[in-house]
């Protein structure tokens, strides 16, 4: 059961939702507190930039579960600029710097945002049209590793997505060591987690003041987001929070096990080696330490460490792998998909399929994924799609199952375009090339052209139809047919789309059986 205490810290929030008032001329009241945002760049949105939703985990706060923001009452908040990204290093920015050399951009025009341990904002793009009822609601979990990126990435400006009828919502989170920091003298773990969950309980009670529907929610996430958002599924402080979930190029939160005492033991030695091995007080002492050394040492330490959610006992009580087996997760409608490339453009060197196979499973597997993948010539093909399959696609796959097990709406894509040109041919369909679909990011650097746009605009009707009704289908678009265990019918976004059996079905019949 989780502790009375921890519930009363993260639903303090919950006391500033007294009457709100509505929007005007892109502006609201937040718990007294007057809000005044930009509008957009066409007259269909409106803008908060940098809204505060908790108080800067610094200082004594550092490693301690997000405390409400107090703000002062009968003065207006300006929520013109981006806030500062959550306290990292160059992960992010050098993967935008890779997929921009990719395709034939220059690197150098990828700007690293300004970082500060003072990062838990959010910000929101606001339809400004009169509706005859509440617009529904996304809010979105940025991915990078939990240890990088940030709520306004290029991918991630929500204009266009808003414009088509739905409050966007964009978090911060706290990332790496300050996210997941786990020690033998605090009580508390998975603080990015937290972190998100405080973000759901502020669009609870201010959602309202942007004519927007608190009871018409969708946590949407990409990558080490969508992993995230499995936690959410199976932590008991994110009930009631959130009724529709889509799930990006996820997949390791399904299947991944990690254990406390694992974490408590690097966090121990973490500690050690930045106090110069003094134990007494070490976390309070580490609180006084400057960000960057936090930071510098962690990556010494944690280095090759994949950060994420834990068995902590209040976030999250049980193992999420068990959780998915047992059906115990948190009911929720679904769209869920993975991209055909994943793992194409971060493989280096000669392709050994022989290696991973050795490494990742045993001789019966082997042989059997060998078989279906004969038809597969080239080593780097059969690489990327093996790794694909085990970290992204079976794991999905699995997560639709145990939900559609459950009678809950459930929608699977596979998304296969690649764009055109020659030097999207070594991209594929890569990790995060559907963002700028969804977004309606297309930048200057990226090839586009007409089939990219129409593919756009029917993914913005899925998505935007999936959260308003919890059923992607429409008018002015192919039928997406409802994805279901005995039925695994999974939507093809491509160039022309089309559904049927998953093309790496027959990996996951070998990997990771339903």
């Amino acid at each position: 059961m989780v502790k009375k205490q921890v519930a009363e810290l993260l639903l303090v929030v919950l006391i500033a939702a007294y009457p709100l008032a509505a929007v005007s001329n892109a502006q609201f009241t937040m718990g007294g507190i007057k809000v005044i945002g930009v509008p957009g760049e066409s007259a269909e949105v409106n803008r908060f930039l940098g809204v505060p939703f908790a108080q800067a985990p610094t200082g004594p706060l550092r490693w301690l579960p997000p405390q409400a923001w107090q703000g002062q009452q009968n003065i207006s908040y300006k929520a013109d600029k981006f806030a500062p990204a959550c306290f990292q290093g160059p992960h992010i920015s050098n993967w935008y710097k890779n997929v921009v050399s990719g395709f034939g951009g220059d690197p150098d025009s990828v700007v690293p945002p300004k970082v500060s341990e003072d990062c838990l904002y959010l910000n929101i793009w606001q339809p400004d049209a009169s509706a005859d009822k509440p617009f529904p609601v996304i809010v979105f979990i940025h991915g990078g590793s939990n240890k990088g990126g940030w709520s306004y990435e290029p991918n991630y400006l929500s204009e266009g997505l808003a414009a088509k009828g739905v409050i966007v919502v964009t978090i911060a989170y706290r990332l790496g060591i300050f996210g997941h920091f786990s020690h033998p003298d605090q009580e508390y773990s998975n603080f990015g987690l937290l972190d998100q969950i405080m973000a759901l309980l502020w669009v609870q009670s201010n959602i309202k003041a942007l004519s927007g529907d608190p009871e018409n929610v969708t946590v949407m996430g990409e990558s080490a987001g969508a992993n995230n958002i499995d936690f959410l599924l199976a932590s008991p402080l994110s009930r009631g929070l959130f009724q529709r979930v889509i799930h990006q190029s996820g997949g390791s939160g399904v299947t991944g096990t990690s254990s406390r005492q694992d974490h408590l033991d690097l966090g121990r030695e973490f500690a050690s080696k930045l106090l110069g091995g003094v134990n007494e007080n070490a976390v309070q002492k580490m609180r006084q330490i400057p960000a960057e050394r936090i930071l510098a040492s962690a990556d010494d330490v944690y280095q090759g460490h994949s950060f994420g959610p834990v068995v902590d006992g209040h976030s999250v009580v049980s193992s999420l792998h068990g959780a998915v087996q047992d059906n115990r997760l948190y009911p929720v409608d679904l769209l869920i998909g993975t991209n055909d490339d994943e793992w194409l453009m971060y493989l280096e060197g000669e392709p050994v399929v022989s290696s991973w196979l050795a490494d990742n499973v045993n001789e019966q597997q082997a042989a059997l994924l060998k078989s279906v993948l004969e038809s597969e010539t080239e080593a780097e093909r059969r690489l990327d799609l093996l790794i694909t399959a085990n970290a992204f696609v079976c794991p999905s796959l699995l997560l639709a199952a145990k939900l559609s097990e459950q009678k809950q709406q459930v929608w699977v894509y596979q998304f296969l375009r690649q764009r055109p040109g020659e030097l999207a041919a070594s991209m594929g369909a890569y990790h995060g090339a559907e963002l700028p679909y969804i977004f309606d990011t297309h930048d200057t650097w990226l090839p586009t052209d007409v089939i990219d746009q129409r593919l756009t605009n029917r993914m913005q009707a899925y998505w935007v139809a999936f959260a308003t009704t919890g059923n992607p289908n429409g008018a002015g678009r192919p039928y997406w047919p409802a994805y279901r265990d005995h039925e695994p019918t999974v939507q093809m976004l491509d160039d022309k789309i089309s559904s049927g059996r998953h093309g790496s079905q027959g990996l996951c019949d070998v990997l990771l059986p339903i």
